[in-house]
């Protein structure tokens, strides 16, 4: 039996629905684009969502609308995602990457209030693998200085903080679908915010920087004003069948979540029974993570992946290689090895393990067993 670390959930619904919106004619910016950005930003408990072709290009429209470009600095961990470095590098600003949190793997507030300077405009705090960043400390930190606070949310849509949904916690928070089996097969990515100019500004800037009718937000113009820009924007459109298939996921979303944190409490509960030798993921009283991946580390992480491999059960590893030790970077930046030793020493250890809503009690079990056999025989379970 093969597993797969990922496996969307396809419905007859959806089929009609995909047909539906192809036979309709409208590739993007149509109906569905208008109300999936609507039930998105409700679901993050905030007024707007402004929907991008990826999650790198949406982070950088609501870096852009915020202005922020040369001589600018913007905090984010050492152990974050490459596309929130691309952003922020593609404007012209420069990243300050600052240590992690051991037991979460994500930006340690402390180090993010202290890399804050005259320069900062921005922070990008990572709940990392879904599991919240303990964001108040953070907020705090940032607003007297008037820092704009992005959550990379990318991991955690169904997560919570506190009792707040992620996304909604900073001053605006951003999703990425690709591979997360939100909007079946696409990649795409959202903001969700409540500040009104800041979610008039994006949608402008992903629309070729187009001007708005103020009578109705986000509506494309189609009469001569087609052509009149406001500024120089970018072609950043997800597709209407994204965001149709998108609408027919939300309300999946919370038995979606459920599944994986049922899987994730069977998992820690199997690997702390067996007294495995590897550190399992965390839990606060304020925490409710969405375990979009259920990672645990171990110094035998390489071996542990082929083993699991070998036995046809997908895994993955994020991410292998901290931002600041990529090639590039250090090219650039002058970054080196042992600047961040925690979040150098993560992302040699961690590797996931599915926990998605294709995986059934059988699946589970082997994964379980598979993971168990490598700590205590070192070789597969029959």
């Amino acid at each position: 039996m093969k597993i797969p670390y990922r496996a969307p959930v396809v419905t007859d619904e959806m089929r009609r629905k995909a047909l539906e919106v192809l036979e309709s004619g409208t590739t993007f910016g149509g109906p569905e684009t208008e109300r999936f950005e609507v039930e998105l930003a409700e679901r993050c408990g905030v007024r707007y969502g402004v929907t991008a072709n990826s999650g790198t290009s949406v982070t950088m429209l609501a870096l852009d609308a915020r202005g922020i470009g040369p001589g600018d600095e913007v905090v984010m961990a050492a152990n974050a995602y490459i596309g929130v470095l691309a952003a922020v590098v593609k404007l012209g600003a420069t990243p300050v990457f600052v240590e992690v949190k051991t037991d979460t793997g994500n930006i340690s507030p402390d180090a993010a209030a202290a890399a804050i300077t005259a320069k900062t405009r921005a922070v990008v705090p990572l709940h990392m693998y879904g599991f919240p960043c303990d964001m108040d400390p953070i907020v705090a930190a940032a607003r007297p200085r008037e820092v704009f606070v992005l959550e990379d949310a990318a991991h955690a849509l169904g997560g919570e903080y506190k009792g707040r949904p992620a996304g909604g916690l900073g001053d605006a928070g951003f999703f990425s679908f690709s591979g997360k089996m939100i909007t079946v097969f696409s990649t795409g990515g959202a903001v969700v915010t409540n500040d009104r100019r800041l979610a008039e500004s994006a949608s402008s800037l992903r629309d070729q920087g187009r001007l708005r009718d103020e009578k109705v937000s986000f509506i494309r113009r189609t009469d001569a004003a087609w052509y009149d820009q406001r500024w120089i924007g970018y072609n950043m459109h997800l597709s209407e069948m994204a965001c149709a298939l998108g609408r027919l996921q939300l309300p999946l979303l919370s038995e979606f979540t459920k599944h994986r944190r049922k899987a994730a409490a069977y998992y820690t509960q199997r690997f702390g029974d067996a007294g495995l030798p590897v550190r399992l993921p965390p839990s606060r009283p304020w925490a409710n993570p969405s375990y979009l991946h259920y990672a645990i580390w171990t110094p035998k992480r390489d071996e542990m992946v082929e083993f699991l491999s070998q036995r046809d059960i997908g895994v993955g590893v994020h991410y292998p290689r901290p931002l600041h030790l990529l090639e590039p970077v250090q090219a650039r930046y002058g970054t080196r090895e042992g600047q961040f030793p925690i979040a150098e020493r993560l992302c040699r250890e961690n590797m996931s393990l599915p926990v998605g809503p294709h995986m059934t009690d059988e699946m589970l079990a082997r994964v379980a067993d598979a993971v168990i056999a490598f700590f205590k025989e070192g070789r597969a379970v029959a």
